[in-house]
Parts: C-alpha cells; sequence; structure tokens
C-alpha cells in the first residue's frame, strides 16, 4: 500500500490539521511506508520544514498532481475546507479513505475515521467506524523524549503562553496583558508567529512559533494556551495547563478537559469577537502551586504517546 496524507496550514486556518495528521504520517514513514504529502502550507515556515523533513516519498502543493492508484492508496484526510464533491477524494480513486474528524469536519465517504479526542463514545453523526478517545491521540515523536520532571531550586515561576500555530485572533498579545499587570515576578515566553503589540516588561520574552517550542517549554510550571490539539501535548507531557477556547472546534475539548479537571478553564472569545478571561483564575494558577500540582496528578496517564501506532496498526489492517 502507499499512503497519501491530505491536508492544509495557514494563518487563518493554524496548523492542526497538518501536526496531528502528520504525527500518523510520521509513524507510517518509520515502519518504512510510502507515504505522499498532498496540501498547501502558507506562512507557517516552521510547518513546511517539519513536512519537508519526515522524509514523504513526494509533496505535492495541489492534487490534480498528484495521481492516486486505486489499487493500492490509501488516502488519510484531514481538513475542514476540502469539499465533499472534491474530485481528489472520490472513493473510487483510493482504496480505502480515512478521515480525521470532530464536529465541524464534513462527512466526508470513507472507510474510517479517527477522532483525537478525550470521548471514547464519541461517535459524531456518521454510522461509518470510528476510533475516538485518549488512546488515539497521535503525537509527532519528538514529544515522547521530552517529559516534564519538574525543575530544581526554581528561582522563578516560568510561564509559556502558546495559541496554536498561527494564533490569528490575538489571544497571546491578551493573555500578556494580564500578566504584565500582576505585580508577581515570573518569566513568560509568548508564543507567536506574529508581532507582540505592546512593549512589555523584562519578565516577558517574544518566542517565534515553531521548533524552539519543545525545548523552551520543557521545564516549564504553567503553560496558557487554547483548547486545542497542543493543550493535549502539553498535557501529555505532564505540564500544567489552563485552556482558552478561541474558536468553535475547540469547544469541546474546552468542555471536555475542564470536567475532567485536568485543565484550568480560563475563558473564551465571546460572540463579539472580544475576550473574556478569567483573571482571578489565572493569578490563582500563578500563585498556587497547590493547584497546579492537583491538575498534573489527576491528568497523569490519561494520554500516552502510542495513539500514532495504535492509529497506524487499524489503518494497516483495514
Amino acid at each position: 500500500m502507499r499512503f497519501v496524507l491530505r491536508a492544509d496550514a495557514s494563518q487563518s486556518i493554524g496548523a492542526g490539521h497538518v501536526m496531528r495528521s502528520s504525527a500518523i504520517a510520521e509513524e507510517l514513514i518509520t515502519r518504512g511506508e510510502e507515504v505522499f504529502f498532498v496540501g498547501q502550507i502558507s506562512d507557517l515556515p516552521w510547518v513546511e520544514e517539519r513536512i519537508a523533513s519526515l522524509g514523504f516519498a513526494g509533496i505535492f502543493n495541489k492534487s490534480m498532481d498528484f495521481i492516486s492508484r486505486v489499487e493500492s492508496d490509501v488516502l488519510l484526510l484531514d481538513s475542514y475546507i476540502c469539499a465533499i464533491n472534491d474530485p481528489f477524494i472520490n472513493p473510487e480513486n483510493w482504496l480505502h479513505i480515512v478521515a480525521i474528524v470532530d464536529e465541524l469536519t464534513p462527512n466526508f465517504p470513507c472507510t474510517l475515521r479517527i477522532h483525537p479526542g478525550l470521548d471514547s463514545e464519541w461517535t459524531g453523526n456518521s454510522a461509518i467506524p470510528i476510533l475516538s478517545g485518549p488512546k488515539y491521540i497521535p503525537f509527532r515523536s519528538s514529544l515522547s523524549r521530552n517529559i516534564y520532571t519538574g525543575r530544581d531550586q526554581k528561582q522563578v515561576l516560568k510561564i509559556a503562553v502558546v495559541a496554536g500555530g498561527s494564533d490569528p485572533h490575538g489571544l497571546v498579545n491578551e493573555i500578556a496583558k494580564i500578566l504584565s499587570a500582576m505585580s508577581e515576578q515570573f518569566e513568560v515566553y509568548l508564543f507567536s508567529s506574529s508581532s507582540i503589540d505592546t512593549v512589555f516588561d523584562s519578565r516577558f520574552f517574544h518566542v517565534e512559533v515553531g521548533p524552539r517550542l519543545d525545548e523552551v517549554t520543557n521545564d516549564v510550571d504553567l503553560v496558557l494556551t487554547t483548547a486545542s490539539t497542543s493543550s493535549l501535548e502539553f498535557i501529555a507531557r505532564g505540564l500544567c495547563v489552563g485552556i482558552v477556547c478561541a474558536v468553535n472546534n475547540q469547544e469541546q475539548y474546552y468542555i471536555s478537559l475542564s470536567q475532567l479537571d485536568v485543565a484550568a478553564p480560563l475563558g473564551f472569545r465571546n460572540t463579539e469577537n472580544n475576550w473574556d478571561l478569567d483573571k482571578q483564575k489565572i493569578s490563582l494558577l500563578i500563585n498556587s502551586s497547590k493547584l497546579r500540582e492537583n491538575l498534573t496528578a489527576r491528568a497523569s496517564g490519561l494520554i500516552d504517546f502510542n495513539g500514532a501506532s495504535r492509529i497506524v496498526d487499524a489503518i494497516i489492517n483495514l
């Protein structure tokens, strides 16, 4: 069999589709399978670098440039914007189609669906077989080697603020404003691919989203982030996480993580596109080591690093 990953990434749609599905492609490539990438990546050089470095047999920006083999090719599809009637995803062109799905994913024709969420009972609105729950959350292989074990003799609290791959709604800057008004001593690492529009004091450091994310967050005490795939990565690594719901497709993670009490819910972007953030809860996360310890203790073991392997096993056995 050959395997074809179809996903896109940009400043407007974010990097989530490419990052989570590329973890599955990475596992396939590690096993010696022939894997191709089809999709457009715009203005996110670190995502382009990841795709270029994984070892794909071919990379195609336009779907029309890739010719599938119906007798051998399996399509791995992760998209909100791909049309159901797109000729590229016509089932007649593929041996199998595997779709990565959530509440906003179109009802693509497929053989198998993967729902990388926390609800093992989630089925969506389709009768197509599905693998769902914490056992089927794919992470890139490098994360399993960077599990947080704490820092000794900490001088100040170390905080990372991350809003996915592109931060299109300016959450990083909004949280930074809240933190800058606090008198506590801490180090804050602001991860954003766009410029920060306010000059903050010496406690703040602006870091481009990209390869340094894993390195810098390896020993942070607290991560403030969106309720997206990235929040699950931080939780799996054993980090204390506060989450914000920035867009509709993050609502399920926001609710599930909050109900499980493994991440602190901090607010959301309201219908007027303004932020409604809980400043008191943010302050409590910063000042209460007990709260942070309780969150990480409850999250321990919830998500492991074998999701991509389990997914690939299921795909190969179709």
